[in-house]
């Protein structure tokens, strides 16, 4: 019954993927498009590739590169012709902007800012933030001019 059960949950959540119009693979630098690899090194020339994507999204497809460039990570979803569709860099939280710390200090007092990303879609920036309080840990998604729009209470992974 237990196996029937797991089989069951992987099918639904394939189908779940399908249907939401969400495929993505591994590929290999070959299978990048010569206007994203040019592309991305061209803005990124001491960036080191850790990984490669193919993701398709609402009838669209994507080159996601995942990368290193010294301390930061990035990960970068092109089009094929080479231009940018998202950016999500991962930052230190002296590196954010002032509204937004304040906006975290003033929700969530004595609170520590653990993992963050900077988020940019076209000209639009966010930030993710996890945020450790004394009444739980929180992912957050602000503006970059502070202000909350979206958060939720971030549960542990269960070992």
């Amino acid at each position: 019954m237990r196996m029937c059960s797991i089989v069951l949950l992987s099918a639904m959540t394939l189908s779940s993927a399908l249907c939401a119009g969400e495929q993505e693979k591994k590929i290999t630098k070959k299978d990048l498009p010569a206007p994203v690899l040019a592309a991305f090194q061209k803005d990124y020339p001491t960036a080191t590739i850790k990984g490669l994507n193919e993701e398709k999204k609402d009838g669209q497809t994507y080159f996601e590169i995942e990368s290193k460039d010294g301390k930061t990570k990035r990960d970068l979803l092109y089009l094929a012709d080479g231009s940018v569709a998202e950016i999500e860099e991962s930052m230190e939280a002296s590196d954010l902007p002032q509204a937004v710390k304040a906006a975290v200090e003033a929700k969530y007092p004595k609170a520590k800012i653990g993992k963050i990303e900077k988020v940019t879609l076209g000209t639009a920036v966010h930030y993710d933030l996890k945020v450790k309080a004394e009444n739980g840990v929180f992912k957050i998604e602000t503006d970059d001019s502070g202000k909350i729009l979206k958060e939720e209470k971030h549960e542990p992974k269960k070992k």
